[in-house]
């Protein structure tokens, strides 16, 4: 765009005045949508960029043992804790494989994030856990009915997280 000052008289405005003429260029308009076009199909360098965010704030989460929302996960049983042989002072850590089992994959137009592992879901939404055969499940060397899992949501995103998206997606379309 470019901008010149003009001095208008009388029978063009009715009296005299200064002005401003503002000249459009449509080619850096067309230029510019073509650009956010062509990066809005590229999806896969927009999901990959996406999906490090995703356990890069997921490790994080992990670090600091809380929800998406900020609040810490209910403490171990006193129990537990005794018995779990290694990283006592962890919650949802005893060998790492949750936390190392985060992935992100693309499907088509979906970024998928989240972990194959089975006992994901029930700490994210808490559940009892009762033994198929037998009368009593193993839990540390001790024989129990039932084991209740408080949820502990360690999976997702709070507001904070989604402004770093939006981030990556401004990024991705050239409004950085």
């Amino acid at each position: 765009m470019a901008e010149a000052a003009r001095t208008y008289d009388k029978t063009s405005i009715g009296e005299k005045m200064t002005g401003v003429n503002i000249e459009f260029n449509i080619q850096d308009a067309l230029d510019a949508m073509l650009h956010i076009e062509a990066a809005i199909n590229d999806t896969q360098s927009l999901f990959s960029h996406m999906g490090e965010v995703l356990l890069d704030i997921h490790e994080a989460r992990f670090n600091a043992q809380e929800s998406p929302d900020g609040i810490p996960w209910q403490a171990l049983s006193p129990w537990y804790q005794k018995s779990k042989s290694k990283q006592k002072d962890k919650i949802l850590t005893l060998d790492g494989n949750l936390r190392s089992t985060l992935h992100w994959q693309i499907e088509g137009n979906t970024l998928l994030f989240g972990t194959n592992l089975i006992y994901g879901a029930i700490h994210q939404f808490g559940g009892t856990i009762k033994p198929v055969r037998g009368n009593a499940l193993n839990v540390g060397g001790r024989p129990v009915k039932k084991v209740v899992i408080p949820a502990r949501p360690w999976l997702g995103i709070n507001a904070q997280d989604k402004l770093l998206l939006v981030d990556v997606v401004r990024e991705h379309l050239g409004f950085a």
